[in-house]
């Protein structure tokens, strides 16, 4: 349907009311579409908040995070810093594991922080660029990543232009293959067909004059001292470049009607200068041409995608054309875009909820976020520490982490068989998701991570101890098996789910424990077996369809 007529309710402010109220169901709603789920006690303190309020702080938050490479002390220390942001070494034989530190860092983000790092998973599947091509060479894949945070709620103009100097992007779309008299054109293609407007708002013509402007970018490669046999790597740093003025094609283009970066052919004298021009001219496809002439099909391909990703895969076009409005008028800032969608009477209709098939990294988080699953208790963020890819602490309290039961690498290597390998898209267009997440392998694969999940990463004292502590939190410490496993529904699903899976759900929590036990009253959320009856529960959750919408 080129204009979905199934949703009611417009971008105004949502104001909760007698037959719209803000409830538990819509909290978990934008919990689930913001962050991938939020423990009890997130819930449960969002109902005192206005909406509004709560999505602004939400959003604020995330803004202030720490970006990769900080850290923060506080109520909760965040620490993001990485040894190997700067390294210069080109070959290097442990490149892989400082690599899969990266991964851990950002598995845990979307656990412990949730709101940025899950959009920072939409962006790294809008700009392509992937690990791989980098050689997993951890100084250039830190700078993507860090830029995906830096720009994430930010100004999406300098989002585009800071990407399209990476290191990793470079490579991936053929940039150092870019030059004077042979253009490469991939970069170029994408960047108007990917990137920023979508498919049939350029010609053939644009993407040729784009690719003459973006000709010289490249990225350092060489040995030193000359016959050593060793090998350095640049640029190391955000607005670091390597250019190369003779590569550039000094002579004017025509792009979209406008007149770019004419320097009449002639090659400036140095290369400080040459740097220069080639910066204001990049600056100027960007600011003066592409955000400019094709501002509306900017705005209008970016918030259907971003549209897509959090609410549903059909967006009625009146709610694209608004949120474009405020796109533009914001002067392309994203987080106003996410604000007036979040806040949005739109948002919150009952019709909205339930429509997004989570993808296999959602399906692991929501579980993790859900639970407040944290580091160096439930799990551990493992770091390449004195030539070691081990935990970064110890466990002190529960039993030594002797198993190398590493979770964490667990999600990326379970995620990495189902196709989505953080870091690693399959393409350049990115996964295609909603219903592509779903077939007759990922299904019952998906099951099975969940349980190895659950009954064998997830097997900590403390974590058993949560589990118990959430059903008691859940049902105020019931003895009511039925109530319990009614509550932890409606908590994990996000749409009704029929009475007969209801009524199995039910028996399987009760399976492992005499019935009597029930009736008599040796049974209570303190038996000993309760951890495991969650577990069991949700190993039968996690296969019913209902369990994959979000």
């Amino acid at each position: 349907m080129p204009d979905n007529k199934c949703f009611t309710g417009g971008l105004q402010e949502y104001v909760p009311s007698p037959s719209k109220p803000w409830n538990e169901k819509r909290i978990h709603h934008l919990y689930n579409k913001i962050s991938n789920g939020a423990p009890l006690y997130l819930i449960q303190a969002a109902k005192a908040n206005k909406p509004s309020v709560l999505v602004d702080y939400l959003i604020s938050t995330a803004i202030s995070h720490p970006l990769p490479g900080e850290k923060k002390v506080g109520v909760k220390t965040y620490d993001y810093t990485y040894a190997w942001k700067e390294q210069s070494i080109a070959e290097d034989p442990n490149a892989y594991y400082k690599y899969l530190e990266l991964v851990h860092m950002w598995f845990n983000g979307m656990v412990t922080e949730g709101v940025r790092h899950k959009l920072v998973l939409f962006w790294s599947n809008h700009f392509v660029a992937t690990a791989d091509v980098t050689g997993n060479r951890p100084t250039w894949v830190f700078q993507y990543y860090y830029l995906l945070h830096k720009y994430a709620l930010g100004d999406f103009r300098e989002f585009v232009k800071a990407i399209g100097l990476t290191p990793a992007m470079i490579l991936y779309l053929n940039g150092n293959a870019n030059v004077n008299g042979r253009p490469n054109e991939n970069y170029a293609r994408e960047l108007l067909e990917l990137f920023t407007m979508g498919v049939g708002n350029y010609t053939q013509k644009d993407v040729v004059e784009v690719a003459r402007a973006l000709t010289g970018w490249n990225i350092s490669y060489y040995e030193s001292p000359a016959g050593s046999g060793q090998y350095y790597i640049g640029p190391l740093r955000e607005n670091e470049f390597v250019f190369y003025r003779y590569n550039h094609d000094w002579k004017g283009k025509v792009i979209f009607g406008q007149q770019v970066g004419n320097n009449g052919g002639v090659v400036p004298s140095t290369d400080a200068e040459a740097l220069t021009k080639a910066k204001n001219e990049y600056d100027k496809l960007h600011d003066e041409v592409i955000f400019k002439a094709k501002k509306n099909e900017v705005a209008k391909f970016i918030c259907k995608k971003l549209y897509k990703y959090y609410l549903y895969n059909d967006p009625p076009q009146d709610i694209i054309d608004g949120l474009a409005t405020v796109f533009i008028n914001s002067n392309f800032n994203i987080a106003s875009v996410l604000k007036t969608l979040f806040k949005s009477e739109h948002f919150y209709e009952d019709e909205a909820m339930g429509l997004i098939i989570k993808s296999h990294i959602d399906n692991q988080i929501h579980y993790c976020r859900s639970l407040d699953l944290e580091p160096g208790k439930d799990y551990f963020k493992y770091k390449w520490i004195n030539n070691s890819f081990q935990a970064e602490v110890t466990d002190p309290v529960n039993f030594p982490n002797t198993l190398n039961r590493d979770t964490l690498s667990f999600l990326y290597y379970a995620n990495n068989n189902l196709g989505q390998t953080l870091f690693n898209p399959i393409n350049v267009a990115g996964w295609p998701g909603y219903r592509s997440w779903l077939n007759e392998f990922t299904l019952v694969n998906r099951w099975k991570y969940n349980r190895d999940q659950m009954s064998y990463y997830l097997q900590y004292d403390s974590t058993k101890t949560k589990y118990r502590n959430f059903l008691k939190d859940i049902s105020n410490n019931s003895k009511d098996p039925d109530l319990i496993v009614r509550n932890v529904i409606n908590y994990f699903m996000t749409v009704d789910l029929d009475e007969q899976y209801i009524q199995t759900a039910i028996g399987i929590f009760k399976a492992s424990v005499p019935s009597n036990y029930y009736l008599d009253g040796t049974w209570s959320l303190d038996y000993v077996t309760v951890p495991n009856q969650l577990i069991n529960l949700m190993n039968y959750l996690v296969t019913l369809p209902e369990y994959q919408l979000l």
